[in-house]
């Protein structure tokens, strides 16, 4: 069963994210052409709003099945931290590289890293 900070914490670290592409919203409409051949913005943050939710239940079921978890606030920054890490190494880079070719820059490689520490601290803090 999904508890409420499951999807929350993804969706708020989502939408989060959406702010470092502020200047460069047509990345989203790149998304959604690519996804479901409509080029539109809302569209494509809707899709990635969709993904995080999905990639953030999936790396917090992980994390519970193997039983870890942060002590302090601090630990749970550094466990966000390695959570957008893994996330954007085992995830988005594979399907931005190769399926749909975005330029990766230092904007996107902080932004996914920025999604995993508020995802996982907020999850932290829910869950206490």
């Amino acid at each position: 069963m999904l508890k409420k900070e499951e999807v929350i914490s993804p969706l708020i670290g989502g939408l989060l994210e959406i702010l470092f592409f502020i200047n460069n919203l047509s990345v989203f409409s790149y998304i959604a052409y690519k996804i479901v051949h409509i080029h539109s913005v809302v569209v494509g943050i809707i899709l990635h709003l969709i993904a995080a939710i999905i990639i953030g239940l999936i790396g917090i079921k992980v994390l519970e099945i193997t039983k870890i978890e942060a002590l302090s606030f601090w630990s749970a920054i550094v466990l966000g931290i390695l959570f957008g890490s893994a996330v954007l190494a085992l995830f988005s880079l594979p399907i931005h590289v190769i399926l749909m070719p975005i330029k990766v820059t230092l904007t996107y490689i902080f932004a996914h890293i920025f999604y995993g520490v508020v995802t996982y601290v907020i999850y932290f803090i829910l869950k206490k």
